[in-house]
């Protein structure tokens, strides 16, 4: 948190809550669950949060590309095909949990195969 007002920061690994409308097409809509792939520092200067939605579709076509999210306030699983950038103060997001390193670092290396 920042203390000089309390404004939440999103940070890596967090577990959030996010707007995704307005939405376009195929886009995801609606309030959701996402991971958090940016630095607190990229925050701060940006504005903005890039995320990875968490999905709970098991009938999913890709799933066994998804990671499982491992937390007492979020399930589902992290879909690390997909990854967004949202103002996050304009899409009210809001921190829930912290999604444990040894899965946040399977999510990262997911993303990291797509942009090689």
């Amino acid at each position: 948190m920042n203390s000089q007002n309390n404004e939440y920061i999103p940070d890596k690994q967090d577990l959030i809550e996010i707007d995704f409308d307005p939405a376009v097409g195929k886009e995801i809509k609606k309030r959701r669950l996402a991971l958090v792939i940016s630095n607190r520092g990229y925050s701060q200067v940006t504005g903005l949060v890039v995320i990875a939605p968490i999905t709970h579709a098991n009938n999913n076509r890709l799933k066994d590309f998804f990671v499982p999210v491992v937390s007492a306030k979020v399930s589902g699983y992290v879909n690390p095909l997909q990854f967004f950038t949202y103002d996050f103060r304009k899409r009210h997001a809001r921190k829930l949990d912290l999604l444990p390193t040894p899965a946040f670092v399977e999510v990262r290396q997911c993303i990291l195969n797509i942009m090689d």
